[in-house]
């Protein structure tokens, strides 16, 4: 009957936890379903094709696509899940291990245990781990920051996607601006096509000229096709980024919008150092290496082991003539001995070392900050400077020599060749301002995803992922400015 009892507290006590794993998120459960028809070649393994949707196709701004991206962009959605994945860390490390309980059973009655009380078959212990005071704690810090960092990964992952999208959209607008601008050109060509055609039945010029001006047009045709195989490679790179179907006719609005190049670089460095995903990143990891380091110290001190035993004990094949059967209750209490200095000190040093490199890495990601921003600066002031020189110089003066070259021609006073060498040039002159405002926005682009917000607006504190805010914890404020990182001695 004492075994009985004792069998029946072990069943107990090992139910008395968690009895099931909590119900599974349904987007997991229909991959793991997904996988296991895959692997059970149920289904093939080639993804369906992402279908066409009617609502992306057509012409759209660019805050519409950008806004479209940040909801359904793979890699935003798995830096959402990071974060979520992350924050589950926190209430797993501040826990404490799980209880002991241990069966010791004597099932031999010449062979088990014999006391004065009688003969023990069966001794139940159940015992718990408590770490020292702070332990504890200091996981949960250290987790915390890795949520930190999962945040401010989901901040790099924004700011790459809308990089993307406006260097895919700016890419499309230039070559929907230059096919309009070529397709426009070619009508003026034809219209000199027309005064060569009329002249050489006049016999006021020759024949060449007309073949000139019709070698032109096919040039033209020629330079079509490439714009719109352009214009259907920018469309596939920004159906990659929106993640829809990659044969999406997708359109870039008419109005270019050229954001406003900011003026003073030293406040974009400031706004860099304050926002900069990359920057807090290696700001959260030095934190987390110097909670570590704390955690390091505390191992110089023991954790406590305490239990309770419980000995049954029988008269039943008892050699005590003393014996009453009576059972035996304990207390247990135990530390681990913290006596091997050389591995402790090993550990404390290895975070600080770890630390050191962590400071050393910020400081070299905002040495390339720097200098991303100020290569980026110097080409948005030579883009201005060209644009200024071709819009209020160059185009100018070329459509006046066209306008001056079309009148000449139809007197005789200049030959073809040069009308056309004009009407070439005004045609080069004009794609090349639509590239150079392309590139000025394309570049403007980088510069913001360099510098980590908005460049006309302040610096914000990162945003919680949408999908994951439910979930995750709560962590550390975003410092407003991240001090810099105290350097070595020497």
């Amino acid at each position: 009957m004492k075994r009985t009892g004792c069998a029946t507290v072990a069943v107990i006590a090992s139910l008395a936890g968690c009895a099931s794993p909590p119900q599974s998120d349904p987007r997991y459960a229909a991959t793991e379903q997904h996988i296991h028809q895959v692997v059970a070649h149920e289904v093939s393994h080639v993804p369906e094709l992402i279908q066409t949707d009617a609502e992306i196709e057509g012409e759209h701004p660019l805050g519409f696509y950008v806004q479209f991206a940040l909801g359904r962009n793979p890699e935003i959605l798995a830096a959402q899940r990071a974060i979520a994945a992350s924050s589950e860390v926190i209430p797993q490390v501040t826990a404490y291990d799980d209880p002991m309980l241990v069966d010791t059973f004597q099932p031999i009655s010449s062979n088990s245990l014999q006391t004065a009380a009688g003969r023990a078959p069966n001794t139940l212990m159940l015992s718990q781990k408590f770490p020292w005071f702070g332990k504890l704690e200091t996981r949960g810090q250290i987790a915390e920051q890795d949520v930190q960092i999962a945040m401010t990964r989901l901040a790099q992952a924004e700011l790459k996607v809308t990089e993307d999208v406006r260097l895919a959209y700016y890419e499309m607008q230039f070559s929907q601006r230059a096919i309009a601008i070529t397709e426009e050109d070619a009508s003026l060509l034809r219209d000199l096509l027309q005064i060569a055609e009329a002249r050489y039945r006049t016999g006021a010029a020759s024949q060449q000229d007309v073949l000139r001006a019709q070698v032109e047009l096919n040039k033209l045709d020629d330079r079509l096709i490439a714009l719109r195989r352009q214009l259907q490679q920018s469309q596939a790179d920004l159906a990659k980024v929106l993640h829809v179907s990659p044969e999406s006719k997708l359109l870039a609005s008419s109005d270019i919008g050229i954001p406003s190049a900011p003026e003073q670089i030293d406040q974009l460095y400031q706004m860099a150092a304050e926002c900069r995903p990359e920057l807090q990143e290696r700001f959260y990891a030095i934190q987390k290496t110097n909670r570590a380091r704390d955690l390091a110290e505390l191992n110089y001190y023991p954790d406590v082991t305490a239990g309770i035993g419980w000995q049954a004990v029988t008269t039943g094949g008892a050699v005590s003539p003393v014996s009453n059967g009576r059972d035996n209750v304990a207390f247990t209490l135990g530390i681990n001995l913290p006596i091997w200095c050389d591995k402790l000190d090993a550990g404390v040093r290895e975070w600080e070392q770890r630390s050191l490199e962590n400071s050393r890495r910020y400081e070299a990601t905002l040495d390339d900050t720097f200098r991303l921003i100020r290569r980026l600066m110097v080409q948005v002031d030579a883009i201005q400077q060209q644009l200024d020189l071709f819009q209020n110089s160059m185009i100018p003066k070329t459509e006046q020599a066209l306008r001056v070259s079309t009148a000449d021609y139809r007197v005789n006073k200049v030959d073809f060749q040069q009308l056309l060498d004009n009407w070439s040039d005004l045609l080069m002159f004009h794609l090349q301002v639509a590239r150079l405002e392309s590139s000025l926005a394309q570049t403007l682009a980088s510069l913001e995803r360099v510098v980590g917000c908005e460049l006309a607006s302040p610096p914000a504190p990162l945003p919680l992922p949408k999908d994951a805010a439910d979930t995750a914890v709560p962590a550390a404020e975003q410092p407003a400015v991240l001090p810099p990182p105290a350097p070595e001695g020497k």
